[in-house]
Parts: C-alpha cells; sequence; structure tokens
C-alpha cells in the first residue's frame, strides 16, 4: 500500500505540533506501507532530522520570507500570484508543483494531505484521501482569526469530500460533529503517541531553586493571565516563597511584563527558551507543570511531562481529561483562581511520597500512547477507504 502526503504542514511550520506528529506517525508506519511525502524544499526542523524525504532542499524563499523582506497587501499578492502561476525557485512553487505533478502521475493508493488547502481535489481523480483534523480552534473562536481567514471555509469543504476522517481527541471528533455536521461513522479517533520515557539522573539542574513550570504559547485562550493571577495570589505566603514560575516559548510581550510588574511577581518570573534537552531537565525538576489552556486538541506536553517524571496539574476542559486521566489533578476557573492556587501550594508543599506517586501515575498513563499503536490504526483507516 502507498500512501501520499503532501507539502502543506512541512512547509508552513518550521517546527510545531502538526508537522511533528506527521511525522512521527509516518516513521512509525509498519512494514508493507509506503510512505511518500511531496516536497521539494523544507526549512522544518523534524523533516530534517527524521530523514523521511532524501535530497531534501533548504529553503531560500517563501512566503514568510517575502513578508519580512516585503511587507505590504500589495507585495503579499504578488507573491502567491506569481507562485501559483510561475515555475519560481520559492519552496511555495516548487513545492506546490511537485505535491501536484505525484497526484497527476497518481501512483499512489491513498492521499493524505497534512493541512486545509483544497487545491490538490483538481488533481485527485477517483483516488481517496483521509483528513486529519487536530483542533476546532478556529470555528469556536472565529471572533480571533478575522472574517478572512480561509481556514475554516476549507475544513468545511473538505469534511465532505473525504473518505475518512481522523481526530487526534474525542474531544476534537465531538467538536467536529457538532460544528460541521460530519456523520459520527467517518471519524476515527487517533491519539498522539507519546516520547519514551528517559533517565536523566546524572544531569544536573538548570534551574536551583524550586519552580512550576509553564510551557509554550500564551495567546488568549491559554489563561496565561489566569495562572499569573494564581500564582501571585500565594507567591507571598512562607510555604511558597521560594518558588518561581519558569516560562518557555516567545520572549514576554510588553503588557505582559507591565501585568507581572502590577502583581509584584517580577522577581518570582523566569524566562527560557531550553534546546529540547533542556527542556527535558525542566519538566524533571519542576514541582509541577501546569496548564492552563482553555482548549488544546490533545494537548502534547502532558505526556511531555509524564515522560520526564513531572506531576501535572491540567484545566478541567476540553481534552485534558481525556488525555491526563487519573495521573493529573485539576482546576476550574468557573469561580476565579482560587482552584490553582490551591493546587500550586499543594505541588509545593507535599511530600517526596506524594510526589513519586503522581509521578507513577503518569508514566503508566504514558503507556497508553504510542506511536507504533497510533500507526496502526491509522493503517487501519487508509485500508477501509479503499
Amino acid at each position: 500500500m502507498k500512501i501520499l502526503y503532501d507539502h502543506q504542514a512541512f512547509q508552513m511550520q518550521y517546527f510545531g505540533g502538526v508537522s511533528k506528529c506527521f511525522c512521527e506517525l509516518i516513521s512509525h508506519l509498519p512494514d508493507g506501507v509506503q510512505a511518500q511525502i511531496s516536497i521539494a524544499q523544507s526549512n522544518n526542523v523534524h523533516l530534517r532530522e527524521s530523514g523521511l524525504v532524501e535530497g531534501l532542499g533548504n529553503v531560500t524563499m517563501d512566503h514568510r520570507m517575502w513578508n519580512e523582506k516585503h511587507p505590504g497587501r500589495l507585495m503579499d499578492i504578488l507573491y502567491l500570484a506569481a507562485s501559483k502561476y510561475l515555475d519560481l525557485p520559492t519552496a511555495d512553487s516548487q513545492n506546490r508543483r511537485m505535491t501536484n505533478r505525484m497526484l497527476k502521475q497518481g501512483d499512489y493508493d491513498v492521499f493524505h494531505p497534512t493541512y486545509f488547502k483544497p487545491e490538490f481535489l483538481k488533481y485527485l481523480g477517483k483516488k481517496p484521501f483521509v483528513l486529519t483534523i487536530h483542533d476546532m480552534m478556529p470555528e469556536l473562536y472565529p471572533q480571533y482569526y478575522g472574517s478572512n481567514y480561509p481556514d475554516i471555509a476549507w475544513k468545511k469543504q473538505l469534511v465532505k469530500r473525504a473518505d475518512a476522517i481522523v481526530a487526534v481527541s474525542e474531544c476534537t471528533k465531538n467538536d467536529v460533529i457538532k460544528i460541521l455536521g460530519v456523520p459520527e461513522e467517518k471519524i476515527t479517533v487517533i491519539h498522539h503517541g507519546g516520547p519514551a520515557s528517559e533517565s536523566h539522573a546524572m544531569v544536573p539542574r538548570i534551574v536551583n531553586e524550586r519552580y512550576l513550570l509553564y510551557v509554550g504559547q500564551r495567546m488568549f485562550y491559554k489563561n496565561f493571565t489566569r495562572l499569573l493571577e494564581s500564582f501571585s495570589a500565594v507567591a507571598s505566603r512562607e510555604d511558597m516563597s521560594d518558588v518561581l514560575l519558569v516560562c518557555t516559548g516567545a520572549p514576554f510581550s510588553d503588557g505582559e511584563k507591565a501585568l507581572i510588574a502590577r502583581l509584584g511577581i517580577s522577581d518570582r518570573i523566569v524566562f527560557m527558551h531550553p534546546t529540547d534537552a533542556e527542556m527535558q531537565i525542566l519538566y524533571r525538576d519542576a514541582l509541577a507543570f501546569v496548564y492552563p489552556s482553555g482548549y488544546e486538541g490533545f494537548g502534547m506536553p502532558i505526556l511531555e511531562a509524564f515522560a520526564n517524571g513531572c506531576p501535572v496539574l491540567l484545566n478541567d476542559a476540553s481534552s485534558f481529561p481525556e488525555v491526563g486521566g487519573d495521573a493529573a489533578r485539576y482546576f476550574r476557573f468557573d469561580n476565579g483562581v482560587g482552584e490553582l492556587s490551591q493546587l500550586l501550594v499543594e505541588v509545593a508543599t507535599e511530600g517526596e511520597e506524594s510526589r513519586k506517586e503522581w509521578v507513577k501515575r503518569g508514566l503508566q498513563r504514558l503507556g497508553m500512547f504510542s506511536w507504533e499503536k497510533s500507526a496502526q490504526r491509522l493503517v487501519n483507516v487508509y485500508k477501509s477507504v479503499l
């Protein structure tokens, strides 16, 4: 069986969840399944490290680079039109042409696009295709994406045409059914796999003080402001006076810096931009990983924390209970930040035996999420559309 994947996610993202998950799934496909990725150029870290594409070219110009050098709506339109209709050495032009050429050649059994641009429909013929939906964020919060955000219309078009749909969680599946009206029998839930659990006992600490850990982006739905408020509410307690809040991701904005100062916790917040290896050590030594987000299609950092022996505190929302199960502790923001503040104190004051028990639960829960199992379930979906 031959599966063709397109370039979209690997061109859009230099690194990130969607492209990383596709790399993991493709790398773990069982014997007898031949995977091809239609891409000529990419700077995607996960794709380059995976070795899945021989002779993969480096990107010297793409849409993002062009916009940085030539800002403005007119220049943006010019680039998109030129990349679509001319054979340019840009990543957008070369990757689109390679995908369209491989689709027209038809040397595959199932097509699996990695994102929602529907251009491939013109070249698909009667071949089946499988669509993966990671979350329904634009549909649930359209006010934050703008009236011209095209992904919503693209997704509506593709779910009608897809021969099968993969959702990464029951939460996402239910959202797809409710919002897009897709029949339940058309959707298969395939969870992401988890990272391997590794021992880093001999690697020294990066942060010597006791700390709580926040990981990743801080958009509106991530509830980072509420985490800051929860932490500030208990930061002055004697049993919390030595506890820091370590944050990774993009540098703090001026607004975030102002809020941190207004809450009086500037000396208790540490920003870091760690490597993947350093991230594992940060998980290992944290009092807990705190994930206050109000919506995630899955929540990979939960499994990353489990794999590195880190207790987990989760917002009791969206897919989090589905992923964390009884290996995480939960809070809600229904009545303010009190529940989270209480949990922050709990993890800072609990004994070593309690921590070991939560770490044990996390490792047991991690064992339920395997890329090998996920890849096999995906193959079963492919077989079902042939």
